[in-house]
């Protein structure tokens, strides 16, 4: 009878561990539905010449707009200083408008800084906060992007 007993002891603590894990689940399902949907997705890589400049601080931005002749605004929408691999996903607001484009910028060793300016097609968003390509209909696919030495951005 001891025996059968002891094994009953766990049978609460399992149905603690079941509950907490449901109620996170159930806790975390809202926020998942409000997470921004990423617009943009891609890589950054320095170009061969660039590469003895290294090491290099990568970094990323997503702008409103087109790029125009006062240059690229102070303020992104969204930015990130990739790691490792370049990889980057950035996101925008329904609010932040149709026409965007991306900065992508290499700091050197020698804080001299290159960059490369990326425009991307019109874009749309569905009720789902999908963003779509507003030509094609289809979502972007991932951006990859090689910044030289043809621009200076210091």
């Amino acid at each position: 009878m001891r025996r059968l007993f002891r094994k009953f002891t766990f049978v609460p603590v399992i149905l603690i561990l079941a509950g907490f894990v449901w109620f996170t689940l159930k806790v975390a399902e809202p926020l998942k539905k409000a997470e921004r949907k990423s617009l943009v997705t891609g890589s950054i890589h320095p170009a061969d010449p660039l590469r003895p400049e290294g090491p290099f601080v990568p970094y990323i931005a997503l702008h409103k707009g087109v790029l125009g002749p006062k240059g690229v605004p102070e303020v992104p929408l969204d930015d990130q200083q990739p790691e490792g691999d370049g990889t980057f996903e950035l996101s925008a607001d329904d609010g932040d408008g149709r026409q965007f484009f991306l900065l992508a910028r290499y700091e050197t060793a020698k804080q001299e800084r290159y960059c490369k300016t990326v425009s991307l097609p019109r874009m749309r968003r569905t009720e789902a906060g999908i963003w779509l390509d507003a030509e094609t209909e289809e979502p972007l696919e991932p951006i990859r992007i090689t910044v030289d030495k043809s621009q200076r951005c210091d």
